[in-house]
């Protein structure tokens, strides 16, 4: 009788567990919600139209973007997102004498 009644307690202990370890992997995950993109006020100064940027303006190229010199002297136009594409001397028309 004691052995039969060891084996019914084990088995519910088992069977308990499992039943834990089971509703613990059911559980999904929540996705994040996306929050609402808020934009700043454009500004009206102007020096939003100032290039952000240290280095002398040198000239400009055939299309009319303005040529700038880097620090190691490489030549670059600012794209409208604010990265620098750098472009060759012979496409630059200097301002002035070099």
């Amino acid at each position: 009788m004691r052995a039969i009644a060891a084996i019914v307690t084990m088995l519910l202990v088992v069977t308990s567990l499992t039943s834990a370890q089971s509703s613990d992997t059911t559980n999904v995950r929540k996705k994040k919600q996306r929050t609402a993109h808020v934009s700043s006020p454009a500004k009206s100064t102007p020096d939003a139209a100032a290039p952000r940027t240290s280095d002398t303006r040198v000239g400009t190229t055939k299309s009319g973007q303005v040529v700038y010199r880097g620090k190691k002297g490489g030549y670059y136009v600012l794209t409208p997102s604010g990265r620098k594409r750098y472009v060759k001397e012979s496409d630059v028309i200097f301002d002035s004498s070099k």
